[in-house]
């Protein structure tokens, strides 16, 4: 059969969960399903917690509804490997009507590829001592066993230009509202008005105050940038990550799209003027980025 593989949509979030009930049974169908959501919706949950980076892949069935997923990470280290980070295959799922049809093998690639280009120069994953299948599966793709328990891990080939791939695929999500970057003196005390919404951010030099919240709370007579759209990189960002800001910045540099970036403690921040918005989206997902609007 042809396999369709691709990132999950809002609307696949009950084919997402029930394959996912499917592949742990141990695990409430609720919780899965809240798992799935927090994933979408760019927030770190369950099994997203604490990772450097992840990326889930889902396969269409021809008819409609999907067939199979695939969730992976990046892992600072793995037992058995030799080289960090390590590409890993946190869940590997597919229907049982369409096995031994490509989809697993078309899953496995698509997370290889993508963990290649996360810097990447081995793929690891595990199975139940019991799971004969999966285990078969494993080593029918080139993985390893790795004694005395099943932990697999498989050499990823070298990219063909490294220079050319972003560093990393990263989700962004659009946070609802336009924003306003503000200018107040350096002495000032932190207004009133500087206060909820999404995402707001302080910063006090020698020589200014600067804010950045929603232009909607930013009374009339603040010097003001106004009509900025906010980007978040979805989950948090390990500091011993290199290039997440580059592998954003650069292909918008090329395409002569202006950006203001905050970092925070958990991850990074992209403000684009309100036009700049749709052309960006386009050039990032380009690069090999999802966003979500």
């Amino acid at each position: 059969m042809e396999v369709v593989v691709r990132h999950p949509q809002a609307v696949d979030c009950p084919e997402w969960t029930r394959m996912r009930v499917a592949l742990w049974p141990d695990t409430s169908s609720d919780s899965h399903a809240e798992e799935v959501t927090a994933f979408l919706s760019g927030n770190r949950t369950g099994w997203l917690a604490g990772l450097h980076a992840v990326a889930v892949f889902v396969a269409v069935r021809p008819g409609g509804g999907l067939c199979g997923f695939l969730e992976a990470s990046v892992r600072p280290l793995v037992d058995g490997c030799t080289t960090q980070p390590v590409g890993y295959v946190e869940g590997w799922y597919v229907d049982a009507d369409v096995r031994r049809q490509g989809v697993g093998t078309a899953l496995v690639k698509a997370a290889e590829e993508w963990a290649a280009s996360q810097g990447c120069r081995e793929m690891a994953s595990d199975a139940h001592l019991a799971n004969a299948t999966s285990i078969a599966a494993h080593q029918a793709l080139g993985f390893s066993a790795e004694l005395p328990i099943v932990r697999f891990r498989k050499w990823l080939p070298a990219t063909a230009s490294p220079r050319k791939r972003p560093a990393h695929r990263l989700t962004l999500v659009l946070l609802e509202g336009s924003y306003g970057v503000c200018r107040l003196d350096a002495e000032a005390a932190l207004p009133d008005w500087v206060t909820g919404g999404p995402f707001v951010s302080v910063s006090r030099t020698a020589e200014e105050l600067s804010v950045v919240c929603l232009q909607s709370a930013v009374p009339e007579g603040v010097q003001c940038e106004r009509g900025w759209r906010c980007l978040r990189v979805a989950g948090r960002l390990d500091f011993s990550l290199v290039g997440v800001l580059a592998s954003m910045l650069g292909p918008l540099a090329d395409a002569g799209i202006g950006i203001f970036a905050v970092s925070t403690f958990d991850t990074d921040y992209l403000l684009l003027a309100e036009p700049d918005l749709q052309p960006a989206v386009e050039v990032l997902r380009r690069a090999g980025h999802a966003v979500w609007l």
